[in-house]
């Protein structure tokens, strides 16, 4: 670029930023204001044709997926956008900066769609409809789904019948909150429940369909599914094909907009608590101040919380605009909390008692002899002074023979003092008190199950608990689930909100004279942004999992907020958490322990999220194989084997690897190959370069059982499932926790151990403090040089326990695989390329669909098909199979790069050749190829670096490459950077070598480099 030309280039660039910094926001409060706007619809929608009517002279912008339309309004580009209610609504929850314009542009009709000719049906349905309309559960059920906030969904339980005439039902789940996949892979939401509904009352199972929307209707036709239930559109143009049943959900087009600066920092004033009327109200799920708040304010928006701290939270973070809780409580979190007031006096006093089951009436009796009992000789009082009048934190000590067993009592332990709340890792609180001094009264030990308010009178209507001791409150609709014992408290209802939203004749002032103890704000009471002490906080977190581990699926039961970070080692999980990338990782704690060890940073959670089995995997067909390993693993239990195993491996802290035990079958009956993940230490890993560990062991002892040789086939975890179900391997050792959803694809032997489903987090956030590590000597160690730690990061990544040898072997993979499969790929991309460009349909058809399909599929799924369906029952290398896959993807690449380079040769070179004599082979030999590689060169070695790149992921089909090899030593040094850059670095240095070899073929090739040496010789 010429000098002159860049200084009026810079100003240029300036003038445009501030142009662009000044632009105004344009704010869209009615559709007036949307007329000149920019505004976004989606292709062929209804939107579409509502925009083109009603806003003319506005940008009309398409979109084929209306998130890329929210993103156009995130970054600038449009003002607007038009969208179903439902998918606006969830825009809007999980994007505070928009909101929907109260009016609708259009009202629609959500209705069900039945074959046309099919009347019965029809008016079978058309009757339930009516009914749920009548009976209050269509209003329920949008209560219940189409939720203003991200507070979690309520389905209703339907039994189905199990027997009968299959009802099956079509669905595009993919239409939240209409109709959605759940965590356990089930069809839920609004209109999931609504067909269970149907079915449940027409006596039929139900059986959901999911497929494309555009699919649907085809469906419905052809007699595939019976009925749609899927949020869809009664339009005329569908009534010409299908029918419909009246009308359960009435939709409407609306239009999404951008919330002003202004409107996002307006308040609300309240003075009143009747000022809640139209106003978005927190209430506890479940709570009496829920059932008040529904009936009392109807207009209200009513948002439920599990967790009086995710109410508090709600309120401070603007939320909700008020919100009910206990008044006793509130009065110490308002009394340390200066943001938050109370509005009004106590909305109303409700008497609190014990909760039990219906049929225990003697342990009724016996509470209620125990309450007069304390009000007659002042124990009573004294409570009462110690926790609400003087507000004390401290539990007296109570005596208790504990003679006659444990005495189970449900209880919240967030509830907030005076009642409950959890101080040195122990609950405290008036009602712990009052249970621990009845459970010594019965002559019982006190054990506390802590549990969201919610579950409690479930619990103890199936007996899961003896007693509620939470400040629950009577009321006759908990009276028809369990029994109450006398009141032992009145206690009020406080509405309160942040100080600067009431107005000043609305606040009420603490009284000092109340004496009420202060609990720790919201914050506080539930641990600090960063801290985790205990289960309950990781909700909400950043966890790692290892995609399919047991893990995996108990992190997104237990903690269905939080968001899950899929990592395939568990090293990296340490790095995750260690980096502040992550919160925490839910994985087998006999793993997790050894990751502890080599992380004194990081610190294993006292409570397990999960107990389970672990056992041997076999594929679902192969029962004899099943009955045969039983039988080794019930022997092995009964000698007291699996016991050594376990304390060998996982309850010793071995100082060196411990040696696996010579082989003394003689092997006479076969083989078996056994799957494994050798990066779980100390079930599966890889020292002094083989792979070693318990599960090693006792596949060993399994095949002297069996008389069998167990041949060892390390694989990605992942991989294990699909090369079982495939015959690929016989059976898997690989610490496999037995759970439900793997019940379903193979099956499990006899569990040989049972692990603790565990979470690690960092030391730091224990307790909140650092814990100090203990020194060994008296003086401080001296800081370790940046040279010292390479040679010490040398030493344990590649001299100890020879792992070198993992990455030679990775290395000597990686290659043969790269070389191997460009030979292979360019011989097959040479044949494509001639069907290509033959002018037969037969063959040049063929080649078309050939790179068609392997260009637009990933090579990973390539190479999955290939392995574990195309071979499936073929036993095969899986080098072979890699070298087989990359190639095939190669080949299609290679043939349209050489299919360029020969079109790119001018026709009259070839038509000078056959002139000159040569026949049409030798022209293309003599002068079109070697033009052909002088001009293909530089692009075929981008493609060769790319494949080399791409062998990286050979670990799923059990190949132990460069990559593998970094993992394993990653997976038992847990050293996060080294083994990655040695491994880049040798990663660059093949292609490095390998590009300089392809450079020297195109020197040659270069008639400019043939004349250069001509004339310097």
């Amino acid at each position: 670029m010429k000098k002159g030309m860049l200084l009026p280039l810079i100003c240029l660039i300036f003038i445009t930023t501030l142009t662009g910094c000044g632009k105004s926001e344009k704010v869209i409060a009615s559709f007036d204001d949307a007329k000149n706007a920019r505004i976004g619809v989606l292709t062929g929608s209804v939107g579409e044709r509502i925009a083109a009517e009603r806003f003319p002279k506005a940008q009309i912008k398409s979109f084929d997926d209306f998130m890329d339309a929210v993103a156009a309004m995130k970054s600038g580009q449009l003002d607007a956008t038009i969208i179903s209610y439902p998918a606006a609504l969830q825009v809007a929850k999980k994007n505070p900066e928009f909101r929907c314009l109260p009016e609708p542009l259009q009202n629609e009709d959500t209705a069900i769609a039945v074959k046309k000719g099919n009347d019965a049906l029809l008016a079978a349905v058309n009757a339930i409809i009516s009914e749920l309309k009548a009976d209050g559960t269509l209003a329920d059920m949008k209560r219940r789904w189409l939720k203003p906030d991200l507070s979690p969904y309520e389905e209703k339980n339907i039994i189905l019948p199990k027997a009968g005439k299959v009802l099956r039902i079509g669905v595009s789940a993919t239409r939240e909150p209409f109709s959605f996949v759940d965590k356990d892979g089930r069809v839920t939401g609004h209109d999931g429940e609504l067909a269970r509904i149907i079915g449940a009352r027409l006596g039929s199972p139900v059986e959901f369909s999911n497929m494309k929307f555009m699919s649907l209707i085809p469906a419905l036709q052809s007699g595939k599914v019976d009925l749609i239930v899927t949020g869809m559109i009664a339009t005329a143009e569908r009534k010409k094909t299908v029918d419909f049943t009246q009308t359960y959900f009435a939709n409407a087009q609306v239009l999404l907009v951008k919330k002003s600066a202004s409107a996002k920092s307006e308040s609300v004033k309240l003075a009143l608590a009747d000022d809640l009327k139209d106003k978005r109200i927190g209430v506890l799920l479940g709570s009496v101040h829920d059932t008040y708040v529904t009936k009392n304010y109807p207009l209200a928006t009513i948002l439920q919380y599990k967790a009086p701290s995710d109410l508090l939270l709600a309120v401070k973070s603007g939320k909700v605009d008020a919100a009910l809780y206990t008044y006793e409580t509130l009065l110490g979190v308002i009394r340390d909390d200066h943001e938050l007031a109370f509005l009004g006096k106590p909305l109303f006093t409700v008497p609190i008692g014990m909760g039990f089951n219906k049929e225990n009436d003697r342990l009724v009796k016996r509470f209620n002899e125990f309450l007069r009992q304390i009000k007659g000789n002042g124990v009573y009082a004294g409570m009462v002074s110690r926790w609400i009048t003087k507000g004390g934190a401290q539990m007296p000590e109570i005596i208790s023979s504990k003679a006659n067993g444990q005495f189970v009592v449900g209880i919240v332990s967030d509830k907030g003092l005076p009642f409950t709340i959890v101080k040195d890792n122990k609950m405290i609180g008036f009602d712990v008190e009052l249970a621990e001094r009845f459970a010594a009264y019965l002559g019982k030990e006190l054990k506390l199950a802590d549990m969201e308010f919610g579950s409690l009178i479930a619990a103890a209507s199936t007996n899961k608990i003896e007693m509620i001791a939470s400040t629950l409150m009577i009321t006759g609709e908990r009276k028809k689930q369990i029994a109450f014992s006398d009141p032992y408290y009145e206690m009020g209802a406080g509405v309160f909100a942040l100080k600067k939203n009431i107005a000043a004749s609305g606040v009420v002032a603490d009284k000092k004279e109340t004496g009420a103890a202060s609990l720790p704000s919201a914050t506080n009471s539930a641990g600090k942004s960063d801290e985790i002490s205990n289960l309950r906080q990781i909700d909400g977190k950043r966890i790692c999992v290892l995609t399919g581990s047991a893990g995996d699926l108990a992190a997104r039961k237990y903690f269905p907020k939080a968001s899950f970070i899929a990592l395939t080692a568990s090293a990296d999980a340490a790095l995750a958490i260690k980096s502040n990338k992550a919160d925490a990782f839910i994985y087998d704690k006999s793993v997790l322990l050894n990751l502890v060890e080599k992380n004194p940073e990081l610190v294993i959670l006292d409570e397990p999220v999960a107990k389970l089995e672990v056992a041997a995997a076999i594929k679902k067909e192969n029962t004899a194989l099943l009955a045969e390993i039983n039988r080794a693993l019930a022997d092995l239990k009964k000698e007291g084997a699996l016991q050594r195993l376990r304390v060998k491996w996982v309850d010793s802290k071995y100082a060196a690897t411990p040696q696996l035990p010579p082989v003394s079958s003689t092997h006479a009956k076969g083989v078996l190959k056994m799957g494994t993940c050798a990066n779980l230490e100390p079930f599966s890993f890889q020292a002094n370069g083989t792979v070693t560990g318990m599960d090693i062991e006792l596949s060993r002892l399994i095949g002297e059982r069996l008389g069998k040789k167990i041949k060892i086939i390390d694989m990605n975890f992942e991989a294990l499932i699909p090369a079982l179900q495939s015959g690929k391997i016989d059976f898997a050792l690989s610490n496999f926790n037995v759970t439900e959803e793997r019940k379903k694809l193979i099956n499990f032997s006899l569990p040989y151990i049972e692990n603790d489903i565990s979470a690690l987090v960092r030391r730091a956030t224990q307790a909140g403090q650092v814990q100090p590590v203990k020194e060994t000597g008296s003086a401080k160690a001296a800081p370790i040089s940046f040279l010292q730690s390479i040679a010490n990061s040398f030493q344990s990544n590649i001299i100890q326990e020879k792992r070198y040898l993992l990455i030679l072997d990775g290395l000597k993979i990686t290659v043969a695989i790269s070389v191997a499969a460009t030979i292979f790929g360019t011989l097959l991309g040479a044949l494509i390329c001639f069907m290509r460009m033959s002018k037969k349909t037969v063959l040049n058809l063929p080649a078309r669909v050939y790179i068609g399909i392997l260009r637009g599929t990933p090579v990973l799924v390539v190479l999955m098909l290939i392995f574990y369906v195309v071979f499936a029952s073929v036993d095969i290398d899986p080098v072979v199979v890699a070298i087989i896959a990359f190639g095939m993807n190669f080949a299609a690449y290679v043939a349209e790069i050489f299919r360029t380079g020969i079109e790119g040769v001018d026709k009259g070179q070839s038509e000078a050749g056959i002139a000159m004599g040569f026949t049409r082979v030798k022209t293309f030999l003599y002068i079109i190829l070697p033009q052909t590689v002088r001009r293909i060169l530089p692009v075929y070695k981008g493609e060769f670096i790319s494949l080399v790149k791409m062998t990286s992921i050979v670990g799923y089909i059990a190949v132990q490459d460069l990559t593998k090899a970094s993992d394993i030593i990653r997976s038992r040094t847990f050293d996060a950077f080294f083994p990655l850059v040695m491994v880049a670095i040798l990663y660059f240095l093949i292609s490095w070598i390998l590009m300089q070899a392809l450079e020297y073929l195109e020197r040659i090739t270069d008639p400019r480099c043939k004349r250069r040496k001509v004339a310097s010789a």
